[in-house]
């Protein structure tokens, strides 16, 4: 009923058919255009605005044509930089950075804006004379404004009293140990003295140790050597050591200490460190540190103190030629067998029987009851092989004993024979009981073997066989082969033995007491030798001459007497030829093959070169092998 047709497609239709009071809307945003009916569009050409809640003329669509970004704030409506605050300076709430969104408010007029969070924020929003502070520290960076900042790109400091560059607070960077004293600024071992050594109260010992004293010139007894000898006097323990002397870590020279309480100065000690309470020499060693011998054994323990040079020695100090280990009474150095039980008696080379096998049998000595078996035979459960047993103990083996049953003692041959057991002669009687042990076959011997051939029983050097005088007395010469004495011969046959016949070849005469050729009947002193050659000599040489022919006859009776005996002799066969014959005979007995007494060998033994040698009766070489405790053949 406003008088505008529904019909949209009519003339002057109504935009609005169900509100009277619009009928109108010439921009289409949906707002009638009759200021007066209901929703009435305050921007009727302007479709992006149809309300202006305010009044301040600008559309409260923020979005529309000259938006009102407070639609109920007349006195701003624009908002350049969207921070919410407007931008007409004498409006409600002016913004005093309208082109910056994050700035509006500057209380102090100094143009930073008071939101710290903003750009070219004022870090002092109520003081106009500072408003930078790059460090943060508080204190402007202005140093015209209040409380200018000395240091404002450091945040730890702001002062500098004294003006040397270096802050006030104590707890900042690089900070002024002197805050008053422009001359000194670091004291790095806070010794209260300043590190400047051309400043005040320069310290002269830089970094002393926390805690520690010093003198006047910041030094401690740590930093200070007093007697130069590179040790600091903190740790000097000898503080006046003489110029020159080398020093210990604790500053002591040999001259000034005893390191090991032995009463003698390091510098003279040749033993520094002498177990305490051991007696000393005067050199400050103890038989501890010593070892006189130079075995590396010290005096102390060393059971040998005059070990030979260079020669290996056990624990005690003791050398091989110095030691009997197993107490045999052998050197460990000439021991061959170095576990002698200690009960047994042991050899030159330091064995006893039950270490050493002699023989090579595999029996040691003590239990071998043949100690000599030879290489190549076999011996039986006592050591002994078949050679080695002599049932009748005469030395000589079964193998070989032609005698088995030899009584006991009684010396034998090389076949096992005594004499009670053989009769070399072969005369019937032994050789123990027969005293002619050659008597030739043939001849009869008598109870003691002898035959007439071999006896002599006058003893006068002639056998009974070609003996003519058998009574011839002990003390009486035989002067010729039939065993005859002078006084058994009467050469002339005159009845006078020879021995008393001065006139042996003469059976006329037989006596001539003054022994002067004349026989006594015809002396006309014949007990006066001078007195008958001078009756001789008176009487013109007759008796001279009848001696002579006297003489003469004599050796031609003596001539035939030799002839005829001699004769008899070739008959009856004389003493000599006699003689000879049995020597003869004697010859042929013992002829042949020759019986020698046994030999009764023994085994050698030698040291060569450090090698034990041994060399059986069969000749037989054998060494002994300290490995293997036992004798060795030695191969050739």
């Amino acid at each position: 009923g406003d008088g505008y047709g529904d019909n949209t497609g009519g003339n002057a239709s109504d935009a609005f058919p169900y509100d009277p009071t619009q009928w109108s809307d010439a921009d289409y945003d949906g707002y009638g255009d009759n200021a007066t009916g209901n929703n009435a569009d305050e921007y009727p050409i302007d479709p992006t605005q149809w309300e202006d809640a305010d009044g301040d003329g600008y559309g409260d669509n923020p979005a529309g044509t000259n938006g009102d970004q407070f639609p109920n704030d007349a006195s701003q409506w624009a908002d350049a930089d969207g921070d919410g605050y407007g931008d007409n300076t004498a409006g409600n709430q002016p913004d005093a950075f309208p082109s910056d969104a994050t700035q509006w408010e500057d209380t102090d007029g100094d143009g930073y804006g008071d939101n710290a969070g903003g750009n070219d924020a004022d870090a002092f929003p109520d003081d106009a004379t500072q408003w930078a502070d790059e460090d943060g520290d508080g204190f402007g960076d202005n140093q015209a404004g209040n409380d200018p900042d000395a240091f404002p790109m450091d945040g730890t400091q702001w002062i500098d009293t004294d003006g040397d560059g270096y802050g006030d607070n104590p707890t900042g960077t690089t900070p002024d140990m002197f805050p008053t004293d422009a001359s000194q600024w670091a004291d790095a071992d806070n010794d209260g003295y300043g590190d400047n050594a051309m400043g005040t109260n320069g310290d002269q010992c830089l970094n002393t140790p926390p805690g520690q004293a010093v003198d006047s010139t910041g030094c401690s007894t740590s930093q200070k050597d007093g007697d130069l000898d590179g040790v600091m006097d903190d740790q000097d323990a000898c503080p006046e050591t003489p110029a020159g002397e080398q020093v210990d870590m604790s500053g002591c020279s040999g001259s000034q200490e005893d390191s090991d309480n032995d009463g003698v100065m390091d510098a003279f000690d040749l033993c520094p460190s002498t177990p305490l309470g051991s007696s000393i020499d005067a050199a400050g060693c103890a038989d501890s540190q010593l070892d006189s011998d130079n075995d590396g054994i010290t005096n102390d323990v060393d059971a040998c103190p005059m070990s030979a040079p260079e020669v290996p020695v056990n624990g005690q100090g003791c050398a091989a030629d110095e030691r009997d280990t197993d107490m045999d009474g052998v050197m460990d150095a000439d021991d061959f067998c170095a576990l002698t039980p200690t009960e047994e008696e042991a050899d030159s080379t330091g064995c006893s029987n039950s270490q050493r096998d002699d023989d090579n049998d595999s029996f040691t000595n003590d239990l071998d009851q043949c100690p000599n078996t030879s290489l190549q035979s076999t011996p039986d459960s006592v050591g002994c092989s078949p050679e080695q047993y002599d049932d009748d103990n005469d030395l000589i083996d079964n193998t070989i004993d032609d005698c088995a049953a030899t009584p006991a003692g009684e010396q034998v041959n090389q076949e096992g024979c005594s004499a009670t057991q053989t009769d070399q002669d072969m005369d019937g009687i032994k050789d123990a009981y027969d005293l002619c042990r050659d008597t030739a076959a043939g001849h009869g011997p008598d109870l003691d073997g002898c035959s007439e051939h071999q006896k002599d029983d006058d003893e006068d050097g002639v056998f009974n066989v070609a003996d003519r005088c058998k009574g011839t007395d002990a003390n009486q010469t035989v002067i010729d082969d039939e065993g005859c004495a002078l006084n058994q011969i009467d050469t002339d046959g005159d009845g006078v033995n020879d021995e008393e016949d001065d006139f042996v070849f003469d059976a006329n005469e037989s006596l001539d007491s003054d022994n002067d050729g004349v026989a006594d009947r015809y002396d006309d002193a014949p007990f006066d030798s001078a007195r008958s050659e001078a009756l001789a000599e008176e009487g013109g040489g007759g008796g001279f001459v009848y001696a002579i022919i006297v003489l003469l006859v004599l050796c031609g009776l003596g001539a035939l007497l030799v002839v005829r005996r001699n004769d008899e002799a070739a008959g009856m066969g004389s003493a000599f030829a006699e003689a000879n014959y049995d020597d003869a005979a004697t010859d042929h007995n013992m002829a042949g093959e020759t019986k020698a007494l046994p030999q009764i060998a023994e085994t050698q033994e030698w040291e060569e070169d450090g090698v034990h040698w041994s060399k059986a009766a069969d000749g037989t070489l054998s060494y002994y092998d300290a490995g293997s405790e036992s004798w060795l053949v030695y191969e050739q």
